[in-house]
């Protein structure tokens, strides 16, 4: 099983980051208790209105869990009206510094 690495992005519309970033934090408890979730953060940009979730899953299945919890889907539809565009989802691969082949 590979682990997978993401960042999530979320931007608030205008005046909503407030209400956004009460939402997102909510999920935060009950992610942390999910298994298979190794790491599962949220930071505030310094332009207010960025939200990212910097997250390590053990899997492919267990992000697919994640997913389809009802805490994710109560967050995914409660965001619809706080959003300014779609949650950006970036799954990661590790970019080594050292090149073997060098």
């Amino acid at each position: 099983m590979a682990e997978i690495h993401l960042i999530a992005r979320a931007v608030a519309r205008k005046g909503k980051e407030t209400e956004l970033r009460t939402l997102l934090q909510e999920m935060l408890a009950p992610t942390h208790a999910e298994p298979g979730c190794r790491l599962y953060e949220l930071y505030q940009s310094n332009s207010p209105e960025r939200f990212y979730f910097h997250e390590r899953w053990e899997s492919q299945a267990a992000l697919d869990r994640h997913m389809a919890t009802p805490h994710f889907k109560r967050m995914e539809q409660s965001a619809k009206d706080l959003l300014a565009q779609p949650f950006e989802v970036n799954i990661l691969a590790a970019v080594s510094k050292f090149n073997a082949a060098a």
